[in-house]
Order: structure tokens, then sequence, then C-alpha cells
């Protein structure tokens, strides 16, 4: 049984940059090593559910982390599938929303990972026009989750100093001083980030204990899941280390667990291609007029963007054979 894997590109010498991607990844090397090749792509819109993961097997297009799990256990029988220690999915569905959440806050919530490493790692491999808006876009599309987890808009000490000095009007002009009061409440949000990651992290801390993985003496599907968000929280090189440093310095067994579970799985290079972007021109075709459902705010920023290609177009061509009378 061979299939392609598509997902979020490879980022910081993992795989993928998604912790969903990489939970699949890591699991389906446990599973069915050397059976799939990865296929990079940042177009969710290939998906049947408009989101990444998804694989294709033979004529079999199969969305979400939760149905390809399905359609490869109907597929090739529960031999290859390797149950968690506790035999409950709730620790999954736990692992996925609340590590989810830790990876996401770093990412996309903390203003210096997202302005200087996770936006400039994305932005480039979208096609003008999308570069413009689909990567802020995906930042916006976590709020609400964030918001939710309590997780969302928590600028750090140092991006607001950034932030006020930029509107300095002489660049030379000595930095202005954050009031305590609001140095105060900074670190006081930064401390209930620190507090809602450390009753998550104990928990799996307290699960795996001495084990070498969460089922013992084999990895599992929950190790697949807990490695991959552990690993986005360890390998990139964030500005703002706020739950990294926590990660390394509290948790050692998790980042041992980790590590382990990279070396088992990822240590050599796995079979992959990216996925060819749409061209400029194309993308500036709507997705209701390619047969596809599209978002109305993207279809009217396309649109616009199309006018104004077009009407630039136009005069550029107005000028030139006036010029050439």
């Amino acid at each position: 049984m061979t299939f392609e894997v598509y997902v979020w590109p490879a980022q910081w010498g993992l795989p993928s940059m998604d912790a969903t991607c990489l939970s699949l990844i890591i699991y389906l090397q446990i599973a069915f090593p050397s059976q799939f090749t990865l296929v990079e792509t940042i177009n969710p819109d290939l998906s049947p559910s408009g989101q990444l993961p998804f694989i294709r097997h033979e004529t079999e297009t199969v969305a979400s982390f939760s149905s390809i799990l399905s359609y490869l256990r109907d597929s090739v029988g529960t031999s290859s599938i390797h149950a968690s220690k506790t035999g409950d999915a709730a620790w999954l569905a736990h692992a996925e929303s609340n590590l989810g959440n830790l990876v996401l806050h770093m990412f996309f919530s903390l203003h210096a990972n997202w302005a200087e490493l996770v936006h400039p790692s994305i932005v480039y491999r979208f096609p003008i026009p999308q570069r413009y808006y689909a990567p802020l876009r995906l930042q916006e599309s976590y709020k609400s989750r964030l918001e939710a987890a309590g997780l969302w808009s928590l600028p750090g000490i140092e991006q607001e100093r950034e932030k006020k000095k930029s509107f300095l009007k002489d660049p030379r002009a000595p930095e202005e001083e954050i009031k305590p009061k609001d140095r105060f409440l900074q670190v006081f949000e930064r401390e209930k980030v620190l507090d809602k990651a450390r009753t998550t992290l104990d928990l799996y801390a307290r699960l795996l204990g001495s084990y070498n993985f969460f089922n013992g003496d084999r990895p599992s599907l929950l190790d697949a899941v807990v490695a991959a968000h552990i690993l986005l929280l360890l390998r990139p090189p964030f500005p703002d280390p706020l739950l990294q440093d926590l990660v390394n310095n509290s948790y050692p067994s998790l980042c041992a667990h980790a590590n382990r579970t990279y070396d088992q799985t990822l240590s050599t290079p796995l079979p992959a291609r990216t996925q060819s972007v749409s061209s400029s021109l194309q993308s500036l075709i709507p997705p209701d007029w390619r047969g596809e459902q599209g978002d109305v705010w993207v279809t009217r920023l396309r649109f616009a963007f199309a006018g104004l290609t077009l009407g630039g177009m136009f005069t550029y061509m107005t000028a030139r054979s006036r010029l050439l009378r």
C-alpha cells in the first residue's frame, strides 16, 4: 500500500511546520514506514475539507486526521495500528486540543514569533496576490480558538517597546520607558500563560512516567501526537521563547520523549515533493469561476487585484500606443 500525504511544508528541520500534519507523518512512520510520499503544499483548497493534511490513495481522497486514521485502519486492518497506553481516545483529543493551543499560541499570538519567524517562513511560499493576505488570514483563523483558551494577543515586553519606538518621529530619540503598571500587567499575563502550559504539560509528564513511550516500549498514536507538538515547541528558533524555555527547563522527560520519537521516525529523510502553486494570473480567478467554493472576502480581494492589474495594463498599453504614433 502506497499513498500520498499532503501536508504544510517542512521547516526548522521537521517535515512539516503544522502540528496535525507532523503528528500524522510521525504516526505513519510508526505504522506504515516507507509506504507513503509527502507532498508539501500551501494550498488547503486541494483538500475536500479545505484543511491539511489529507491523503490520496488510488482513487480515494481522504481528509481530516481522524478520517485518515479510520480509512487506513479499514483498508489495512488493525495489525499496524498501535493503541495508546490508556486505550482512551480522550487522551488524543486532549493532546490535539491543549498541546495544540500551546503551539498555536507560540506561532500566531506572540507578536515577535509571528512577525519575525512564522510569517517570514510562509509568506513567500504563496504566489501573488495570495501572499498579501493569505498568511494574515491564516493567523486570523486561529484567533477565536486561542481567545476561548485565553491564549490570544499577548504582546511581549520587548515587542511593545519596539512598537512604541516605531512611532517616534526621531529614530535617534531615547526609548520611551514602559510604565511600571503596563510592565506588571504584561508579566502577569505571561505568567498566566505559563500556568496554563504547566497544567497541560504536567499531565503528560506524569502519564509518561519513567517509560520510553506512553505504551511502554513501543511508540503509539499518542506518542506521535504528543511528540509532534513538543517538537514544534522545541525546534523553531523563536525570538520570544516563552514556552520553549519552560519545556526545556522543566520537562526533560517530555523533551527526551520527543527527541526519541524523532530519532525513531524522522531521522532519515522522507520521500517528498512540492505541489506547484497556482500562477499569479490563475490565482486571480475567483474560486467559484473554477468550480470551487471560495471565501467571499478573498473573492472580492481577487476581483480588486484583477481590476487593478487589468487597469494598469490598459493604461500602459494606451500610453505606449500614443508614444508610437
